[in-house]
């Protein structure tokens, strides 16, 4: 009996093997690091995101760095997914709207707002800030992971023949490159102020709708 109790006991126990709780370590050690250096480029912006100051902001060597994420193109490569992250984040968000139009222009405001409030990691993710980093499958698919949101909402209004164009890739490109643009002038210093950027958003937004539904009823 005695046996038998123990080992049901020692069956009760989950066994994390040496190399598991090694990769677990440097997972957590890895996601550590990416948001101090998340934390250094809300605060300073991308240049102050170096391998040094990351280091120093978690008080360890350079060395440990450069041994998780290689060259600095690795951690702007897990900051980006990070942003992608914050943007799925506002997207989820949203209430889900019967109305094609206003479901549409609420995920539009939404990426307005991670725009606006995450100056930091949009300008990473979408405007060059870090100059040696370049998009890979892998964050480009994060990147179509965080607008699954707008992409369903147009693949569901291509099916019921509220738009007309067929490539659903295509049609979230035609949306997104405007609202993108004008996001993109305002936080280059092109537009003079916030209001005056909101307003051409809005505008824009009202183009981009006015256009989808005039084309459907075209169609």
């Amino acid at each position: 009996m005695k046996d038998i109790l123990s080992g049901s006991a020692e069956s009760a126990h989950t066994v994390t093997t040496f190399q598991e709780a090694r990769l677990q370590h440097s997972d957590n050690l890895r996601q550590n690091v990416v948001h101090a250096a998340a934390a250094l480029l809300q605060e300073h912006g991308p240049e102050a995101v170096t391998v040094r100051r990351v280091a120093e902001r978690m008080e360890c060597s350079t060395k440990i760095i450069y041994n998780l994420f290689g060259k600095k193109e690795g951690l702007a490569k897990h900051l980006y997914l990070e942003g992608c992250s914050l943007m799925a984040q506002r997207f989820e968000a949203v209430p889900r709207q019967a109305s094609f139009e206003q479901y549409f222009r609420d995920l539009a405001y939404a990426y307005w707002d991670f725009g606006i409030s995450q100056t930091s990691f949009y300008q990473l993710m979408f405007g060059g800030s870090f100059s040696e980093f370049k998009p890979d499958g892998e964050t480009l698919q994060g990147t179509a992971t965080a607008l699954k949101q707008v992409s369903a909402l147009v693949e569901g209004a291509i099916e019921q023949g509220k738009i007309q164009v067929q490539d659903p890739l295509l049609a979230v490109r035609m949306i997104w490159a405007p609202l993108h643009g004008v996001i993109h002038l305002y936080l280059g210093g092109h537009i003079e102020n916030e209001e005056a950027a909101k307003t051409l958003y809005d505008h824009t937004l009202s183009m981009v709708v006015d256009s989808l539904v005039s084309t459907s009823a075209n169609g």
